[in-house]
This record gives C-alpha cells, structure tokens and sequence, in this order.
C-alpha cells in the first residue's frame, strides 16, 4: 500500500515501523512484538511514535481477538480483547467486544464490567448500555437494570429524533440528499454490521485487493457514516486505485468526523501532495505541528514540500481487484 509505506517510511522508530508494517498485512503476532519492543523504551520515543505504537498494537490485539472468535476459540478471543482493552483503556469499542465474549462464556460480572468501562469510556455508546442492561437483569440486579435501559432508551430515542428532525428540516428546504443522509443516519446505522465489514475489508487491502475493500469500506460506511477510522480505510482503498479525488475527499470528511484523529489527516495531506493541491497539504500539516510539534512525517513531508524536493511520480498500476 503505497500511501501508507510513505507515510510509515517517515515514522522515525524502527519498531514501530516494523509493527505497523506487519498490522497492514494482517500478521498481527508479529505486530504486537514490535510494537511491544518499541514501547519497552516508551520514555524514549517521540510523542507521535508512542501514541501510533499504542493505537495499532491496540488495533493488532483487537483485529486478532475477532478472527479468534469467529473461529469459534471464544477463551482466546476474551483473552486478546483483555490485552487489546488494558493498552487501549481508551477505546470504548474494545471493551463493548470483550464484554460481549465473557457474556458468550457466562462470565456475567466481568461482562457488566466490561460494558460499564464501554459507557464510561463512550456516554453516548447506546449499545453497550442495551448489553450492560440484559446483563444485569440475567444477574438479578434491578436498580442497575432500571439505570441501564433507562440511560439506553433516552440515548436511542435521540439518536433517532435528532437525525429525523433534521432530515425532515432539510428535505422541506428542497435538499432530498441531505435528507437523506440524516435519515439513514436515524434509520439504517449498524456499528456492529460495519465492524465486522471493516476486518474483511482490512483482509482485503493486506492481500491487496483494492476495489474489493473498497466495496466491503462502502458497505460499512453505509450502516455507520460517521465512524472516522472507516472514512480513513474508504480513502486508503481509493488512494490505491489512483481515485486521488475522492480519496482526499474522504480523508477530509474522517478528518472532519474526528478531529483528533492524527492518522486520517496525514492521510490528507500525502493525498493532497498527490493531487497537487502542495498549498492544501502545506496548510494541513501546519495544524498537525501546531498540534503535535514532534510528528515526524509532517515534520519531514512539510520539509521535503518547502525544499521542492519532490518524490518521482508514482507509476500506474494494474487497477484489477487482485495482485
């Protein structure tokens, strides 16, 4: 993957390089051992290295505790989301899936402890407070009960009303598109669905079969538009397939969903690079800097834009769906 061994050639840690490497060919052992290696010397790594070593080590553990489930090895399964969970303390998604394979295993109590974190970690996570509330009623809880779908109901309700009540506000002004994108958003949003498209879309891009994870990126952002990570993927695959265009456009609109979200705008910016908007990407990486003084790849593709030291076009590629 072009964009993403660019961008990966300027992160300045071996380890972390390495790991990363190895997470986008889906060889997730193999990721979490640099990475591991990488955050031994954590003190010694730079800011932006530290946080991608986290991130992907936490994505490598939890993209491999899926493909153990779904294999059917549920203790296993449990046990890599646990790892995924004490890195990514963060990442409400994480502990909404451990919870749900210690439920699978009756491990009720850790279970409600896991999807409790989930809500801790995400207030507005509707699901994890519709599993946090089936788990307690099976342990005989009722206040907690009561607490969890009371919180679930008031969460889905808005999800609906305020979705509707916008695309009913835009389609009386004349604007059927926008509309209709809040009533999808009201209607038809299914994280769990999307995720499980997201991991065979990433099984697709590792064997470099670009139009199909564009397809499986497209589904998935269907029942769950505004998930940042997966507007990144859609623009990876497009990226890939020499879309340069729509690439940008969603690197910018995952930018946009999740402004934090550093992987997505230095996306954006090797995307405009590649497009020849050089002033469009200047500008990005600026506010990358502003943000994350240290970040190596802005740092160097800021440098290499204002030297006019420019890499040589990149060749065309075979545009089929396999190698």
């Amino acid at each position: 993957m072009r964009l993403l061994k660019e961008v990966r050639n300027l992160t300045e840690n071996y380890h972390v390089k390495s790991g990363m490497f190895h997470y986008l060919r889906g060889e997730y052992n193999q990721a979490e051992e640099f990475f591991r290696k990488a955050l031994k010397d954590e003190a010694e790594l730079s800011q932006a290295d530290r946080r991608n070593a986290r991130y992907y080590l936490t994505l490598s553990r939890m993209d491999l505790a899926t493909r153990l489930h779904a294999a059917g090895d549920a203790e296993q399964a449990a046990e890599q989301f646990k790892r995924a969970a004490d890195v990514g303390e963060g990442f409400p998604d994480v502990h909404y899936r451990h919870g749900e394979v210690l439920e699978e295993l009756g491990r009720i109590d850790e279970a409600i402890a896991a999807y409790r974190q989930a809500t801790r970690c995400h207030p507005g996570y509707v699901e994890a407070f519709v599993a946090l509330g089936f788990c307690q009623l099976r342990s005989g809880r009722v206040d907690a009960t009561v607490e969890a779908f009371e919180n679930a109901r008031r969460l889905k309700t808005q999800a609906v009303n305020d979705p509707h009540a916008l695309g009913i506000e835009l389609l009386r002004n004349g604007d059927a598109e926008g509309a209709a994108d809040h009533f999808h958003e009201a209607y038809r949003a299914s994280p769990q669905m999307a995720d499980e498209l997201r991991v065979a879309g990433l099984d697709r891009l590792a064997e470099e079969e670009y139009d199909a994870a564009l397809e499986c990126f497209d589904r998935a952002v269907e029942l769950c538009p505004k998930y940042p990570d997966l507007q990144n993927l859609r623009g990876i695959a497009l990226f890939e397939l020499d879309r340069i265009e729509e690439a940008v456009e969603a690197f910018s609109l995952s930018a946009e969903l999740g402004p934090g979200y550093l992987v997505s705008r230095l996306n954006l910016a090797f995307a405009l690079v590649a497009a020849d908007e050089t002033r469009r990407a200047e500008e990005v990486l600026e506010q990358i800097l502003a943000e994350n003084p240290s970040e190596p790849a802005a740092l160097a593709k800021l440098e290499e834009l204002r030297s006019g030291k420019r890499p040589e076009k990149r060749r065309p590629m075979n545009r089929g769906t396999t190698r």
